[in-house]
């Protein structure tokens, strides 16, 4: 396939390009047919956190969302990179108590909330952060749910050969229809596994998690429970001010999306049947929102909210706005 120009973001400022960003990006139905792309569509790519809502899978089709009576809050936390907001914490700790966990079961390691203000009254009350604070904790209660389901010693559950992680691996691989046992792996920074993949397979997996198309009965399922809990709760999927919660409340339930670290955003259309993935050559996160935003527009796909801009303001220390970021025409 001939490879196209990518997507060029850039930064103005003054009325200058003061920075520019390039995205390799795919647009895909769940066969796996391209719609439209910009860049290389085989850039090798660790999804990170973008594939959340595909890890969590086996959650469903094992039983324990129906065992541990689940809220759609708590299905939207396990595919969630949270903010450490006061109503995340609350979530998560019910979850974990409810499956007789505490947080030192937690294999996450720790980190400030990236939600600022929540940092702020963390340090003002003289405590530190801990796992729960961690941005991918709802994940990993997810799998010490299911390994409580599957009855399984839950110590070590973030290594690659862990019970836990090679059931995920494998719902990976059936999702994105790609045999990862000779893909490269790198160790994601919450301390899971994470595979280089193409990134038309990330786009492919999520329309195939957007429409059920191709999948058996109990994916589907699974699949159908997990988008509607992230479009019916996008705050627990992300929260204050984040771009992944911005998008879902927008586009009113009918796009589903998640970034991941150094750039990546991945999404599905679900009146659509199509799943997008892109990457931010630099690995920058303005630069992945943005190209989010110009992609949904190109393959006609409009916002319910009128304040939803594809462009972002640039604002300085004093509030005043200063530049944007935005794609090149």
């Amino acid at each position: 396939m001939l490879i196209k120009d990518p997507l060029k973001i850039e930064v103005q400022r003054g009325g200058f390009q003061e920075s520019l960003h390039l995205v390799h990006a795919v647009v895909s139905d769940s066969s796996g047919k391209v719609v439209e792309s910009w860049g290389d569509i085989d850039f090798l790519t660790f999804p990170r956190s973008a594939v959340k809502p595909l890890q969590a899978i086996p959650l469903i089709l094992s039983g324990a969302e129906e065992r541990f009576q689940m809220s759609s809050a708590e299905l939207a936390m396990a595919c969630s990179s949270h903010g450490g907001e006061s109503a995340h914490l609350r979530v998560v700790s019910s979850w974990l108590k409810r499956i007789g966990c505490g947080v030192d079961d937690l294999e996450c390691g720790s980190h400030w909330p990236s939600h600022e203000e929540s940092a702020h009254d963390l340090a003002r009350a003289g405590s530190y952060p801990f796992a729960l604070h961690n941005n991918c904790s709802g994940k990993h209660i997810g799998f010490l749910t299911l390994a409580r389901q599957r009855q399984l010693d839950s110590n070590g559950y973030i290594h690659p050969d862990h019970p836990i992680q090679q059931e995920i691996r494998s719902t990976l691989q059936y999702m994105m229809e790609l045999d990862l046992r000779d893909a490269p792996m790198g160790i994601d920074g919450c301390s899971i596994p994470t595979w280089g993949v193409p990134l038309k397979a990330i786009a492919k997996g999520f329309a195939r998690f957007v429409t059920g198309d191709q999948l058996t009965k109990e994916h589907q399922g699974a699949c159908e429970k997990l988008r509607s809990a992230m479009v019916a709760e996008p705050f627990y999927v992300a929260g204050t001010n984040r771009h992944c919660t911005k998008v879902m409340k927008a586009f009113g339930g009918s796009v589903v999306c998640k970034t991941g670290a150094e750039g990546v955003f991945a999404a599905g259309i679900h009146e659509l049947g199509l799943g997008i993935t892109l990457k931010a050559q630099d690995g920058n996160q303005r630069a992945a929102e943005v190209a989010l935003s110009h992609i949904l527009q190109q393959v006609g796909v409009n916002p319910e909210s009128p304040d939803f801009s594809i462009e972002q303001p640039l604002y300085n220390r004093n509030q005043w706005n200063i530049g944007s970021v935005r794609p090149m025409d």
